[in-house]
């Protein structure tokens, strides 16, 4: 006997009259020189579905789908090894598809079926696969898009550039040097017909104005406390710091010079805002709330405080904001221009929303969540907000991630992974 994974493999005898005539799905013995399980595959952009006929027999155990970058050889076992590892084992034998995503990161992906069935196994040829990989060099774990350009503008830390790069071919389009950022949020935004790239450190707190696309230096403003959020919305920027006598401030975009400002409670904050007249700008943070009505010159005309907190924030560029609806937090809390908590897209304590962004007709939310098994992107339909209903999940690898994008009938997924030491981005496309 032998051992695999916690199974006890029967060894059978080259005499077996069984192995000596294969095997049939009926009557399964080990297979021989015609594999009696066939796998097939079915690609949707980055998506990759495996299936396979279900093996109905007595002495089922479980599938074992194994996957390498190379042709993975017949064997009486599964051999797992530096190239082959197990994609999935199932031990149910109703279920005979795998959905997954290309975890490997490769143009060309095997994959072998193992049916383990009483003391021996059945298995299919190796079926093999190429895809078209977005895929290059750079630690691009900082990222930042406006709805309607078709171009990321993303912060590689390992080679401290600042780079425009065309999400749907992996293109580098325009790239500089920028010593004077170190882990930046960045704020793209048009305002007649003016499009600026803002990158700002929360520690050391500074923001940086940059033209596009030449990613010229425009204007810059340090700061004298941690810079939690930056939020441009047309002529002005909002700025929220922990400074307690004026940490929350209104900014002129063409200069960055102080318009108004007002004191804030000094923890983590994002900022939500609603359009209108007068312009809603509301200060969320874990313990209160705080909506400042803004007039057309920039001054802060009204305030008023509500109990609405959201659990753990993340960096501003991690929410979703739309006319009526703001979305962030671990939770992806939902509130409204009131500041009224109105829904989440998660309850459960062990999952946690690291990302969410709107469809560009605000019908459809995405989202990207972690739990105690994976990372998943998850869609939900937003037509009738504040209610909503999960219409969608897909599998995402384990990696850092950066930006996610909805254009038409394709969601883009930008994201960093490491190869043999070294830093990579990637770009993976999902149905909508």
């Amino acid at each position: 006997m032998v051992y695999w994974k916690g199974l006890k493999i029967g060894i059978i005898l080259s005499g077996s009259i069984a192995f000596m005539c294969g095997c049939t799905l009926d009557d399964p013995g080990s297979s021989g020189a015609n594999p009696p399980l066939t796998l097939h595959a079915e690609q949707n952009l980055s998506l990759i579905t495996l299936s396979w006929d279900p093996v109905k027999v007595t002495g089922f155990k479980e599938y074992v789908l194994l996957q390498s970058t190379s042709d993975i050889p017949n064997s009486p076992t599964p051999e797992i090894n530096v190239e082959t590892t197990v994609l999935k084992r199932i031990d149910d034998s109703d279920v005979h598809t795998f959905t997954m995503t290309n975890t490997l990161f490769s143009p060309r992906l095997c994959f072998k079926l193992y049916t383990s069935v009483d003391n021996r196994f059945l298995y299919s040829s190796t079926l093999c696969i190429d895809q078209d990989i977005t895929l290059f060099n750079g630690f691009y774990d900082r990222a930042g898009h406006e709805e309607g350009l078709d171009k990321i503008i993303a912060f590689d830390r390992s080679n401290l550039q600042l780079s425009i790069i065309d999400y749907k071919n992996g293109s580098i389009t325009t790239s500089v040097n920028e010593n004077n950022l170190s882990f930046p949020i960045i704020e793209v935004s048009t305002f007649e017909g003016t499009t600026d790239v803002f990158a700002y450190d929360q520690s050391p707190p500074r923001l940086r104005k940059y033209g596009f696309p030449q990613l010229n230096i425009l204007a810059y403003k340090d700061f004298g406390s941690v810079l939690y959020a930056v939020k441009a919305h047309k002529q002005f920027i909002f700025v929220a710091d922990n400074e307690f006598t004026k940490a929350f401030k209104v900014l002129n975009r063409s200069n960055l010079n102080l318009i108004s400002s007002y004191p804030e409670t000094t923890e983590n904050k994002n900022i939500a805002v609603f359009d209108g007249d007068p312009l809603i700008v509301i200060i969320v943070t874990e313990l209160l709330s705080r909506i400042h009505h803004i007039d057309a010159t920039g001054k802060i005309t009204f305030i008023d405080h509500k109990e609405t907190a959201i659990s753990q924030l993340s960096s501003q560029t991690t929410t979703a904001n739309s006319d009526d609806y703001f979305i962030g937090g671990r939770f992806g809390t939902i509130i409204n221009r009131d500041a009224e908590v109105v829904g989440a897209l998660k309850n459960d304590i062990n999952s946690a929303v690291s990302m969410v962004r709107f469809s560009a007709d605000k019908s459809k939310l995405v989202s990207i969540i972690s739990d105690n098994v994976g990372i998943n992107l998850e869609i939900y339909d937003a037509s009738v907000l504040p209610s909503i209903s999960k219409i969608g999940t897909y599998p995402l690898p384990q990696a850092n991630y950066a930006d996610v994008i909805i254009e038409n009938d394709i969601i883009y997924v930008f994201g960093i992974t490491f190869a043999g030491g070294l830093s990579q981005t990637f770009i993976l496309k999902y149905p909508v």
